[in-house]
């Protein structure tokens, strides 16, 4: 079982999410597939759509060579923000922040602060009250590299990267701070829950990602379905799908189909988007696009 406070990591440099698909009934015999072209709908050209994972380490890591020529094919990549803007990290520092007169203390009771308390102390050598304009759910960012083990590298990156060789545009679905303003969607009980439960169950969280990591190599997007179904009755996982998953997927496809309509693009963004009857694929058939995986 994944519980919800290992899926969500808060996209920072878009390493930092480790977004699950929606708990929605995914449909049946899903295919082994994390490449998608899109067509039809009066598209001259095929773009391309790739569900990653945000953070796996070196070793696991593949770009692919399928991969490698759509995005060639492409004219543009589009990522989850464009990480390459002026003001990414700017406005990701300022959206990362809370407001006046709130403090991260504030958010948790003696025994829960206590408890991150010596976790950052023990293991980071860090005094938590230096991050105390921070907010909650930005706390997972720092614990990656333990869930992970490793010192985890990004499919975003890489593919920013191979595209500013190629010499293509680098493209965002949302601003930073439209994606930060989801997680401020969340009650601040439901990111302080996810913070201590990890922190709390850190080994437990270790054996889901190994799980989730290996659903994914697989290419399972149907499995990873499966494996997080678990957490459906949860009323705090409802709220993250809604806010985190849900809303930002409906808000994505009329970006998704300008942008498309425009040049042949590659959308790459976290697998989890992709499956359900609110994923990526089916919101996009059901705008009359033929979504085929690439084989």
């Amino acid at each position: 079982m994944i519980r919800l406070y290992n899926r969500p990591f808060l996209v920072l440099l878009l390493a930092l999410c480790i977004t699950l698909p929606s708990l929605a009934q995914a449909p049946a015999e899903q295919p082994k597939a994390l490449l998608w072209e899109i067509s039809g709908k009066g598209l001259k050209q095929p773009s391309y759509l790739l569900g990653t994972i945000h953070a796996i380490c070196p070793e696991n890591f593949n770009l692919t060579d399928k991969v490698k020529s759509r995005l060639e094919k492409s004219e543009r990549l589009s990522l989850e923000v464009d990480m390459d803007a002026p003001n990414f990290m700017v406005e990701l520092q300022q959206a990362a922040l809370l407001p006046k007169g709130s403090t991260l203390r504030g958010f948790f009771s003696e025994k829960d602060y206590a408890l991150l308390a010596n976790h950052f102390k023990k293991t980071m050598e860090i005094d938590l009250q230096q991050l105390d304009r921070m907010k909650p759910f930005m706390l997972h960012s720092m614990l990656l590299s333990q869930l992970t083990e490793c010192q985890a590298v990004s499919y975003e990156q890489s593919l920013m990267e191979l595209a500013q060789k190629q010499g293509k545009e680098v493209i965002g679905l949302e601003t930073v701070s439209e994606q930060l303003s989801a997680i401020d969607q969340m009650p601040a009980e439901v990111q302080t829950s996810m913070l201590t439960h990890m922190v709390g169950n850190m080994e437990e969280a270790r054996q889901n990602y190994r799980n989730m990591v290996q659903l994914y190599l697989q290419q399972d997007l149907a499995g990873l379905d499966k494996l997080s179904r678990e957490d459906y009755n949860s009323e705090e996982y409802q709220v993250y799908e809604q806010a985190f998953l849900v809303g930002r997927n409906k808000r994505w496809i009329p970006v998704m189909e300008r942008e498309a309509h425009i040049q042949p693009t590659f959308f790459a963004v976290g697998a989890g988007h992709l499956t359900g009857k609110d994923g990526l694929l089916e919101l996009l058939r059901s705008k009359g696009y033929t979504v085929l995986p690439v084989q």
